[in-house]
């Protein structure tokens, strides 16, 4: 089956970095096959005989820990999971230039209600907010970005339970799977 893992926290801020030559190393070693990276923040796609994105995840999280010393954190979704989460954004969610588009990919065993609780209120008029499946969806504008309740969401304690994604990066994943 046809994988997709979101890596957590890797790469940012001069924090955790690892190539993308010695993640795909690493999950090679995993035993997984066809394995693509796309760009430096931590996008796995691979296949695998193992059906449980759940069990992936943890073996990944695993290993990453232990290899490169940090408390490694990962979303792992099927292509046919990915495409759905993809499938559940508003209409026209990522096509509206004038806004800045994010996707919150959720770890462990949050829900989008559970997480949507603990992120600020949104401020009408500048953001919005919408829940998918397995996914937030998170759109600012762009000329008042600064206002936003976004801008608050590293400080927060819930941060450290989602992996973001800008729209453009979530679109080019979708095409990706194709090509594995």
């Amino acid at each position: 089956m046809k994988f997709l893992a979101l890596l957590r926290g890797i790469n940012v801020g001069g924090k955790n970095i690892i190539s993308k030559e010695e993640l795909r190393q690493l999950f090679e070693d995993l035993g997984f096959e066809s394995v693509r990276t796309y760009i430096q923040s931590g996008n796995i796609l691979f296949k695998s005989v193992e059906k449980s994105s759940k069990k992936l995840a943890m073996s990944i999280e695993e290993k990453l820990s232990k290899r490169f010393s940090y408390d490694a954190r990962a979303v792992v979704l099927s292509s046919n999971q990915y495409k759905t989460a993809v499938e559940s954004a508003p209409k026209g969610w990522g096509k509206n230039d004038q806004q800045k588009h994010n996707a919150l990919f959720l770890l462990g065993d949050n829900t989008p209600k559970k997480i949507s609780k603990e992120l600020p209120l949104q401020k009408p008029g500048i953001e919005t907010i919408a829940l998918g499946k397995n996914v937030i969806f998170w759109s600012v504008s762009k000329k008042s970005l600064t206002k936003t309740s976004y801008m608050k969401l590293a400080s927060l304690p819930v941060y450290q339970e989602v992996t973001i994604r800008n729209h453009n990066t979530v679109f080019k994943l979708l095409q990706l799977f194709d090509e594995i």
